[in-house]
């Protein structure tokens, strides 16, 4: 027995050298599959985060949008900015005396309608145009109008979150019992450098009426921009027109970026995205 384990022998110099050499490639080789992983996971997280920029705020952005009035929604327009009469509740003129014209409005999401910033309000004529009066105020009247609503032959909805609302300054003469009319707030959508992710560009909305800013999202490519669509163009052009209203739709780029850059990149990720919104109430 003690004859076999002398006999044994251990493993040399050259076999060690040769067994650390192949150990060595099979870790080259492992750590290259490691860090080549990697980066794939590092460009994909960063570009669904560029995509997440675009995608988050668009909801919003076309909520508002989608529900301007065609020949006099937008007050002011440029390549980074559009300032809009968002319509945030709709019903027909009850009655118009010297207290106020009074309105049933059909039911409204609650949180639109208690939201601040009322601007003012807008009529329809005979000819499908709609004529803004933007100031004034608004308040409810539930508790004492409901009998003037139903005198005038104006249905209430109060029961299904409907509401009677007293407008002043009171309608002109050309809105009479049955007139179409709704309720708007002034929201401003503007491209602008981020204060959340400094030394890129942000998607903001304002409340005009308030001045109360939010940052919606960021950041974006500083080619970030609106255009316009011009008449019956089906084609957007890159500047709004003098009359602005002749403008009937909008047209967003919101080329997202990362917020950092991937690792063996040498610039941040981009997400093309466009999208259009058009108006409503079109005559032509």
């Amino acid at each position: 027995m003690t004859n076999r384990l002398e006999l044994r022998r251990g493993m040399s110099i050259m076999e060690l050298v040769v067994g650390m050499v192949i150990l060595a490639i099979i870790g080259m080789a492992l750590t290259r599959i490691m860090v080549s992983q990697a980066r794939y996971f590092d460009h994909q997280k960063t570009a669904n985060r560029a995509r997440n920029v675009s995608r988050g705020p668009l909801n919003r952005v076309v909520s508002d949008l989608r529900m301007v009035e065609a020949q006099g929604g937008i007050e002011a327009a440029s390549a980074t900015s559009v300032t809009a009469r968002v319509p945030f509740a709709i019903g027909l003129v009850c009655v118009t005396n010297s207290n106020g014209t009074q309105i049933s409005l059909l039911p409204v999401d609650s949180a639109m309608y208690a939201a601040p910033g009322y601007s003012g309000y807008a009529w329809r004529d005979g000819q499908g145009q709609y004529h803004y009066r933007m100031a004034g105020s608004f308040k409810d009247d539930n508790a004492g109008d409901l009998a003037a609503c139903t005198a005038s032959g104006v249905a209430t909805l109060t029961a299904n979150k409907g509401k009677v609302v007293r407008v002043t300054p009171k309608m002109s003469d050309t809105a009479s019992i049955g007139t179409p009319v709704f309720l708007v707030r002034i929201i401003k959508y503007e491209f602008k450098p981020s204060v959340a992710i400094p030394g890129s560009v942000g998607l903001f909305r304002t409340v005009v009426s308030t001045g109360t800013e939010e940052e919606l999202s960021g950041p974006y490519a500083n080619d970030a921009k609106f255009r316009f669509y011009v008449g019956s163009s089906t084609s957007p052009q890159a500047a709004p027109p003098a009359d602005l209203s002749r403008l009937r739709g909008l047209e967003l780029n919101m080329t997202g970026l990362s917020e950092t850059t991937p690792r063996g990149a040498i610039e941040r990720q981009k997400a093309p995205f466009v999208t259009a919104v058009f108006f409503k109430n079109r005559l032509n």
